[in-house]
């Protein structure tokens, strides 16, 4: 008789410092599916529900899909949000009285009246199934991990990389220690080791040293008995009592005391190479000053690296965009500044027509508007979806969007906060990237799987922003210290 295995989505990053709340409008403006669209729209990506869907089949498991919901990151998520996602969760458990539970959580969630929003779905799902029912959940590399968290998960798998290339591979992971599980190859437990660590987001890119001998460390540790060993370097824009670097484990009992050796090894590896996390950025007037000069054949990348929604900024500096205006670059692209009212403006005035108008700068965190005049050279949906290596597949949109020639800048301003981290963030919108001179991301490291092939050079650009690399900018009141950067360790 097969096994009944409940499959669930409820992710979200939260940067604490962001004022814009993440409601139940945004989860639907970024990807939310319930019951069969679950699998319709999810079968065959590179997400974790896509790995979860691809091992199910091989196990032949009866499947209830319930939720799949994941928002652009943002502020804090509100109680309403949480609970109606929940819900379908949990309706779907006592619906199905299924044999286990995998869910997609990305391990940074906070939400109101409850800061650790991924343990507290963990401990309503363990309440829901109770102690002998296995859940476990795929998480993102950026997860802060709480003991919550793993006082109420049979198994809690990361991401291996950075981009987050390896999503899908993720989910087959936790789903083939799900299926060893019910078959009783496998009785798991879920070891935690941490490190007074907080890395910003550059720093923890897997192709760079620290992270890459981690990691590979971190794989060599693996085995049958040992089915994940992840690395997860925290999340440094979320201001709770768990956040930093955690090494974790998922082994047999049998060998667990082993486990934890490895995990706790890794962990303080990571604490002595500490120094290996700092970098060096590019100012936004260098950068705009190589812009001008740039005259190699392949496109200048420039990365507005704290302005980055994936984050949790507002996507609308423009700080930027007036350093290249003023330096007088020509032939760029740039995606995408988060402007609804600049999009109105560019539909009233219609494709082929001038537009003046005040872009960028309404959150107030990240400068003043730009006033610009340009030419609306394409509207559209904002829809795409996501060809590169990064959830491949994955349909994903910038809302109402407006294509503007400003000065020989190509700026796309959308409805949506959505990361473009993907080269169809560009020719969904008319715009062939390889052939221009340079191009702008709003993004931190997601785009170096998609861009770097055919890039001739990439900069980190420090703009303002919720996610600047520089954590001396924000004002910590819960994260434990001491911690590095923020204190001698």
């Amino acid at each position: 008789m097969s096994e009944t295995v409940l499959v669930g989505q409820i992710e979200h990053e939260t940067n604490t410092f962001s004022a814009l709340p993440t409601g139940m409008t945004e989860f639907a403006d970024a990807s939310l599916h319930y019951g069969d669209d679950v699998i319709d729209d999810l079968q065959g990506t590179n997400t974790a529900v896509g790995g979860f869907l691809r091992v199910a089949d091989e196990a032949d498991w009866d499947v209830v899909p319930t939720v799949a919901a994941d928002a652009t990151p943002g502020g804090t998520v509100t109680a309403d949000a949480r609970e109606t996602l929940l819900e379908a969760v949990l309706e779907g458990i006592e619906d199905s009285d299924p044999d286990g539970v995998l869910l997609a959580l990305h391990g940074a969630m906070v939400s109101e009246a409850a800061p650790d929003g991924d343990g507290y779905i963990l401990e309503r799902v363990r309440r829901a199934v109770g102690p002998d029912v296995p859940v476990m959940a795929s998480l993102d590399l950026h997860a802060n991990i709480s003991e919550r968290m793993a006082t109420h998960a049979d198994g809690l798998f990361g991401y291996d990389t950075y981009p987050h290339v390896d999503i899908g591979d993720t989910g087959e992971t936790a789903a083939r220690a799900m299926a060893a599980t019910l078959r009783g190859d496998l009785d798991p437990e879920v070891i935690v080791e941490r490190a007074p660590l907080l890395p910003p987001l550059p720093e923890l890119r897997t192709e760079t040293e620290p992270m890459a001998s981690l990691l590979a460390s971190s794989a060599d540790a693996e085995g049958e008995e040992v089915p994940d060993v992840s690395v997860f370097g925290g999340f440094a824009y979320a201001d709770v009592d768990h956040a930093g670097f955690s090494v974790v484990g998922v082994a047999d009992r049998s060998v667990a005391d082993d486990a934890r050796a490895t995990c706790r090894a890794l962990a303080d590896e990571a604490v002595d190479r500490r120094g290996e996390f700092d970098r060096d950025y590019t100012s936004v007037d260098d950068a705009a000053a190589e812009a001008a000069a740039w005259d190699d054949d392949a496109p200048l990348l420039l990365a507005d690296i704290s302005d980055n929604p994936g984050g949790g900024s507002a996507q609308d500096g423009v700080v930027l965009l007036r350093a290249l205006l003023d330096a007088g670059v020509e032939d760029a692209a740039l995606a995408t500044i988060y402007d609804p009212e600049a999009v109105e403006a560019a539909v009233d005035a219609g494709i082929g027509e001038e537009v003046s108008l005040a872009l960028g700068g309404r959150s107030g965190e990240n400068g003043d508007p730009l006033d610009v005049t340009g030419r609306v050279r394409l509207l559209s949906d904002g829809d795409y979806r996501n060809q590169g290596p990064m959830s491949t597949g994955l349909a994903v949109s910038f809302g109402r969007t407006a294509l503007l020639d400003v000065d020989g800048i190509d700026v796309l301003v959308g409805s949506h906060r959505q990361q473009p981290y993907d080269p169809e963030a560009f020719r969904s919108q008319g715009i062939t990237p390889e052939r221009r001179r340079v191009l702008v991301l709003k993004s931190t490291v997601h785009y170096r799987a998609g861009f770097e092939p055919f890039v001739g050079g990439v900069r980190e650009v420090a703009t303002p922003g919720l996610c600047s690399p520089d954590l001396s900018a924000f004002d910590y009141d819960h994260v434990p210290r001491p911690i590095y950067p923020l204190d001698e360790v």
